[in-house]
């Protein structure tokens, strides 16, 4: 998934004539810590919140405030791991996209970006969830598969992340079967550390009904 494919247009851009206080105002009622400011087409860079909650700035123009702008975004091209690192690192409510001619050609926010994880992590879909701890040299994604398809199941989804131990790694996966009994056996036949396991079926609802809350609050 490429970054052009999330862009939305309901959070309009600033320009630089524009001033403070109007910037201000826009993101209080978005709910955002910073926008972006456009000249035409050109990316100029995000202008933040803290930057512009200065009474003395509020009829000055963006232009004349002397507000450093924070020539933070992504291009177009770039995958959506990128997008959420740029986020996870500036702290940001939304990433500016840009052309390979650095043109501004729209921005996604955190909201689309859980939704899009909500969604290719298989989010909704019943199943089960495992997570495996393992060392980096030992991680084979297609013993895992084999280990599950063997059992009747599929493989929906699967992310790595790291652990204190820099020499292991934490699996988290995701099947199409509730059941988990005959799989979780032929992991630890296999020995492998099996750390949870989860039916998510009997909690699909809750988990349904929690993602909904947290996009409802996002953009309240």
């Amino acid at each position: 998934m490429f970054a052009a494919r999330l862009i939305r247009d309901n959070v309009p851009p600033l320009k630089p004539g524009d001033t403070c206080g109007r910037a201000l105002m826009w993101m209080d009622e978005l709910r955002v810590n910073a926008l972006p400011v456009i000249s035409g087409r050109e990316y100029l860079g995000l202008i933040n919140k803290l930057d512009v909650t200065n009474p003395a700035l509020a009829n000055t123009t963006i232009k004349d405030s002397g507000v450093h702008l924070n020539r933070v975004f992504v291009y177009e091209n770039e995958h959506v791991y990128e997008l959420t690192k740029v986020a996870s690192l500036h702290k940001l409510d939304l990433v500016p996209v840009v052309s390979n001619e650095e043109e501004y050609a729209g921005l996604v926010t955190v909201n689309d970006l859980v939704a899009y994880f909500a969604e290719s992590k298989s989010v909704y879909m019943p199943g089960g969830i495992i997570i495996l701890e393992m060392g980096f040299k030992d991680y084979s994604m297609s013993q895992i598969a084999q280990i599950i398809e063997s059992d009747g199941a599929h493989l929906l989804s699967a992310s790595v992340s790291s652990t204190p131990d820099p020499q292991k790694i934490e699996l988290t996966i995701k099947v199409d079967k509730v059941d988990l009994s005959r799989i979780l056996a032929s992991f630890y036949r296999y020995n492998y550390n099996v750390v949870a396991s989860y039916h998510q079926s009997e909690h699909n609802d809750d988990l349904k009904n929690r993602f909904d809350s947290l996009m409802h609050y996002l953009n309240m």
